[in-house]
């Protein structure tokens, strides 16, 4: 099988499957991983591209002829392949999987190499969703809108939890200490763990000597937490996703979070919570596709619920985050929660940041976009008042 075969079938799974390409491409490396991932970042540019370059509506297509179409013209507009090759073996794919319309994709991609389309707006030139540049725009501005979307159309491999350099073809967190950015696949031996996720683990461990970790699954800031000695207690609604945590020890406890199984409280809450997940699209480009603007509505609620919640298990400070870029997942939860109370209220979040990240924290709120080199993250620390 060729490497063009194989990244055609994972993008078929994919897509069929609804599957997240990380778990596919965990040990692939080099060209397979550059296609796969490269046809999902770039996918509505491309499909611009057959539309215009075919004169079809991408709707029209048999959805086998636009995978063929996407990998060899992901090929043609953004990798430095010799032109003949990319249009080749495509085209011998087509023979394959479409016969009938080997000689369509034969000149559609001709077409290509001597035909330059333009994009006609920063959401096709970006290869997002008009509504999320949209949405983007009005709560950074435009320019910040476009270098996010710009930001995660970069090539990303996983970054690795490691207090020693794992690798040769590795680099440091230039964020946060203890996080190495890998430059192939994750070594067996290593926690695959985004840098900005390790961030917010690094703010809660400085937050207070024993955290519960409210919403825990799969445990990377667990695992962060107690590398830096820190008490951690590890509760997720899943068991079964905190299986690779249990194996590694420590306090862990299944209960959904909005009624966590505790009787006591605990210095520092942590609640990352679920949301819409619209900070990690650099990793997850695929995820673009999926998300409609209605969905995020969806999480609000259970949101406002845990945070609820982990205020009556707090002594002293929650720290709150998402892997959420919007609004209506971060500050208007916050807003919301703490008008239905008084023991708790917004502080610095800055004084507990590491390093590294300061730069990020915005009016006392961490707001790490992907231009940072990271997944993006939004989190608040929130302390009680009055404590002795």
């Amino acid at each position: 099988m060729t490497d063009r075969e194989r990244a055609l079938l994972l993008l078929r799974r994919i897509e069929r499957e609804s599957s997240f390409a990380a778990p596919l491409l965990q040990n692939e490396t080099g060209f397979v991983r550059t296609l796969v991932l490269g046809v999902l970042r770039w996918r509505s540019r491309i499909d611009h591209a057959i539309a215009t370059l075919a004169n079809r509506r991408i709707e029209k297509l048999d959805p086998v002829v636009v995978e063929l179409l996407r990998v060899g013209l992901y090929q043609l507009m953004f990798m430095d392949v010799a032109p003949h090759a990319a249009v080749n073996e495509t085209v011998d794919l087509a023979g394959h999987y479409a016969k009938r319309a080997r000689g369509f994709v034969n000149a559609v991609l001709r077409n290509a190499t001597r035909t330059k389309v333009e994009s006609d707006s920063v959401a096709t030139a970006t290869a997002h969703p008009q509504w999320l540049i949209e949405r983007w725009t009005r709560a950074f501005g435009a320019e910040r809108a476009r270098k996010i979307a710009e930001a995660d159309q970069e090539l990303s491999y996983p970054d690795a939890l490691s207090d020693v350099k794992p690798t040769e073809d590795a680099e440091p967190s230039q964020l946060v200490d203890g996080i190495w950015k890998l430059r192939g696949a994750t070594p067996d031996d290593l926690w695959a763990m985004d840098e900005g996720s390790a961030v917010i683990a690094a703010i809660a461990a400085n937050a207070g000597r024993e955290v519960l970790d409210l919403a825990a699954a799969p445990g990377s800031k667990t695992l962060y937490m107690r590398s830096r000695g820190t008490r951690v207690i590890s509760n997720d609604i899943s068991f079964a996703r905190l299986r690779p945590l249990v194996a590694r020890g420590g306090g862990v406890v299944a209960g959904d979070g909005r009624a966590a199984p505790f009787r006591r409280q605990f210095d520092v809450v942590l609640i990352d919570a679920p949301c819409s997940a619209t900070g990690t699209i650099r990793k997850n480009p695929e995820l673009k596709w999926r998300l409609r603007e209605n969905d995020i509505a969806a999480f609000p609620p259970l949101q406002r619920e845990l945070l609820s919640a982990a205020f009556s298990l707090a002594r002293h400070a929650v720290i709150y985050s998402t892997c959420s870029l919007e609004p209506e997942e971060n500050d208007e939860v916050i807003d919301a929660v703490l008008a239905t109370q008084r023991d708790f209220a917004r502080a610095d979040i800055s004084s507990i940041t590491p390093e590294g990240a300061k730069p990020w924290v915005e009016n006392g709120v961490l707001r790490l976009t992907p231009e940072s080199g990271a997944d993006g993250f939004t989190a608040f620390l929130l302390t009680r008042a009055n404590v002795a």
